[in-house]
């Protein structure tokens, strides 16, 4: 889907999305921890974290919207049609991601409502290991233009 131009009177409610896949990696976590100044232990303690009931590190759940919100960046959102990142509405970690699993995104239009000149867009966007764990799912919400009309 990478490269299609979406626009808000082309999107309906039901219509479904997928990105391609991002590794996790060391250098996602590590990078995350110091531009966030996140040092928490869990992530950054192999010895602490195998003790833990996740039995090893798990990235931060903020790195792992971060990588959604990417990866929906590059495959699905356009600058001729996005205005912009419109909020987030709801967001739930049902379980933990680490270092090495790949993830994609599942994204469903929900709802749509107008608003010049286009409308905003809510999306249920799922992100999901190569294993078929889900790891994050919430409610994202974009400012999309409608596509312009010819005036020739």
């Amino acid at each position: 889907m990478s490269g299609e131009t979406q626009y808000y009177d082309e999107l309906s409610v039901g219509d479904t999305f997928q990105t391609r896949g991002r590794t996790i990696t060391e250098t996602h976590l590590v990078t995350h921890a110091g531009n966030t100044g996140d040092m928490n232990e869990l992530q950054m303690n192999a010895d602490f974290a195998a003790e833990t009931e996740f039995g090893g590190r798990p990235v931060h759940a903020p790195l792992t919207y971060s990588m959604m919100e990417g990866l929906i960046t590059s495959d699905f959102r356009s600058e001729a049609s996005n205005i912009c990142y419109y909020g987030l509405d709801s967001m739930r970690i049902p379980e933990a991601t680490y270092i090495g699993e790949t993830i994609s995104v599942h994204r469903e239009v929900i709802d749509k409502r107008e608003k010049a000149p286009g409308g905003i867009v809510t999306f249920r966007d799922e992100v999901v290991t190569t294993e078929g764990k889900t790891v994050l799912v919430c409610e994202t919400l974009e400012y999309i233009r409608s596509r312009p009309t010819d005036r020739s």
